[in-house]
This record gives structure tokens, C-alpha cells and sequence, in this order.
């Protein structure tokens, strides 16, 4: 997608008539808005993008877009089917819903400043089931879950389509965890915006982040930012690495190998590849979401700590 303006009409795909008050926004940014009484939107980006187009109204089921060309858009929701919840009945429940949404929203979440400070505003929205054979608690929304942020300003929006944490025991404890997985998509309401206590927080977050780290490699301003590269225990030189190519406005990017990357000599990750290539928007999203593996400071951010992805620009 090019820095454009997107636009269209959002209809109950039975009815036919235009749905007001829809959500439209970028998947993980700030931008966005609803419909009016003819069901019509419109979106500026001035960013060149890969990030998704999320429509929402409560009651349907969402859409989802991968924009291309700037037609207008005739965009058609679905009711969502009444269903009951599926129940599983166990003669001994081995934990409590609390001690559930506990290691939920630490893995979540997130154990930072920003992590802590988070609070699920509708937790009563979440339904949460431990496996004991497999080991895993799986945990489900049936609503869009509304997410303050108080540490770093926001309000986050989280359509939760999956998350699964795997454990090597019986257990929640997040010493056991093997595996944390969750996915969906974000809005971010910036409810401290200017603000200078506010800015500074949101600086030390960005500094030595995923996305701090994706913008760097996408322009690569190795000289300007602070991340120094290195394999085997030794410092090496980025490019030779990261080997970056331009695809109408969209950088690609090959690595091949493992690296580990220090950020003001203090903030340490390590990043491994999964496919030996993989894009950067002018945001600083990558794509596809599992291309890479992160451990460290970046594989230890959680939602708690995540920016939009137009923060800063």
C-alpha cells in the first residue's frame, strides 16, 4: 500500500443498509476512525504500508484487508452467529480462573513497568482453558478487549484471535512456560499525547525495541542509532548481514544467520531468522510476523510494552 487516502462504505451484509459507527482503523497504529450515517469512512496515511485495514462492529464478525489501488471500498459485515461457550468438565478444576488470568496477563501483558501498570478493562470478556494432557492454557475473547495502558498513555483496543501458552509441567508458573503465542489485531487511543512525562516514557520503551530495531535495518542508519551487531561474540558489520533491497517502496531483507544485537551497550537480543527473507514498511513492520525470533530484551516485550507503529512518525 502507498501513502494514500482510503476510503468506502461499510453494509450488514443481510440487510443491506449502512452500519454506523463501525470501527476502521490501521492494524497496530493510531490511525483510524468510524462510520457515519451512510456507513462511509475515510483514512489518511501519509506512510507507506503493509499494515492491514481492521473493520469492527459489535455483533459481526471482523474484516480484514490487504490494501491495493485506491478505489473506494464496499466493505460487507457478517452477524455473528449466537453461540454457546463449549464447557469442559473436569472432576478437579487444577487452577482458579484467577490464578489463570494471573499467568495470562503476565505472558500478556508483560513483568515491565508498562506491563504492570496495564489493566483489562473487561476481563470478564475472556474464557480460559488448561489442558492438563497437553499442557497448555488457551485463552479466548469474545469481545474487542479494551486495554489501559496508564505508564505509557494509551487505551489499546485488542481483537484477541488466538493465544496459547505451553508449559514443560502441569503448571502456570512462568518459570515452566515453553512457548507464549498470541495474535490479533491493535488500535491504540493516545490519551497522553504531548504530554512530557509521557514522551520520555515512551522513548525509553521505543530505545533497543523490535521496532526501533526493524526502522534501523530498514533504513540502515547504523551509524546514527546505537545497535551494534554481533556474531559469535564478535562485532561485525551490519550490512553484511542484514542485506537490504528496494521493492516499490517496501524493503526486503535477507538473513541468513543468527546474530545477537546490543543497544547502548546495555539493552542485549538476539534475533534468528526463520525464512531467509522478509519485508519492512515504512512503519517498521515486518512481514511475515514469524519470519523472525526474538529472545532478550526484544523476545521480553509484551503487549504492555508494544507502541503504535506510527509512533514518531
Amino acid at each position: 500500500m502507498y501513502a494514500q487516502t482510503v476510503s468506502g462504505t461499510v453494509y450488514d451484509s443481510v440487510t443491506k443498509e449502512p452500519l454506523l459507527g463501525a470501527s476502521v482503523y490501521f492494524e497496530g497504529t493510531t490511525i483510524g476512525g468510524i462510520t457515519n450515517e451512510q456507513g462511509k469512512f475515510s483514512l489518511y496515511s501519509e506512510i507507506n504500508s503493509t499494515s492491514q485495514l481492521v473493520v469492527t462492529y459489535l455483533g459481526y464478525t471482523d474484516a480484514v484487508f490487504t490494501l491495493s489501488g485506491n478505489k473506494p471500498l464496499t466493505i460487507y459485515l457478517t452477524p455473528k452467529e449466537e453461540s454457546l461457550d463449549e464447557v469442559v468438565v473436569t472432576a478437579t478444576s487444577l487452577f482458579t480462573r484467577e490464578e489463570l488470568l494471573a499467568a495470562f496477563r503476565t505472558q500478556f501483558l508483560g513483568t515491565t513497568k508498562a506491563g504492570q501498570s496495564c489493566e483489562i478493562l473487561n476481563e470478564d470478556a475472556l474464557r480460559l482453558y488448561y489442558n492438563a494432557s497437553k499442557k497448555q492454557l488457551t485463552v479466548k475473547a469474545n469481545e474487542v478487549l479494551r486495554i489501559k495502558n496508564p505508564y505509557l498513555g494509551y487505551e489499546i483496543r485488542f481483537r484477541l484471535y488466538d493465544c496459547k501458552i505451553s508449559y514443560f509441567s502441569t503448571s502456570i508458573k512462568s518459570y515452566d512456560v515453553q512457548q507464549s503465542y498470541y495474535a490479533g489485531t491493535s488500535f491504540f487511543v493516545d490519551e497522553k499525547k504531548d504530554v512530557r512525562k509521557y514522551k520520555k516514557r515512551r522513548e525509553e520503551v521505543y530505545e533497543g525495541s523490535s521496532l526501533h530495531f526493524m526502522r534501523t535495518v530498514a533504513t540502515e542508519q547504523w551509524d546514527e542509532e546505537d545497535f551494534v551487531i554481533y556474531k559469535k561474540g564478535l562485532p561485525v558489520y551490519p550490512k553484511t548481514h542484514f542485506v537490504v533491497s528496494d521493492t516499490l517502496g517496501i524493503k526486503k531483507v535477507q538473513l541468513t544467520n543468527p546474530v545477537t544485537v546490543l543497544y547502548d551497550k546495555k539493552k542485549r537480543s538476539e534475533v534468528r531468522p526463520k525464512y531467509t527473507h522478509y519485508t519492512i514498511d515504512g512503519f517498521g513492520n515486518f512481514y511475515p510476523p514469524d519470519a523472525l525470533i526474538f529472545s532478550g530484551l526484544m523476545g521480553q516485550q509484551r503487549l504492555g510494552d508494544a507502541l503504535p507503529l506510527d509512533y514518531g512518525l
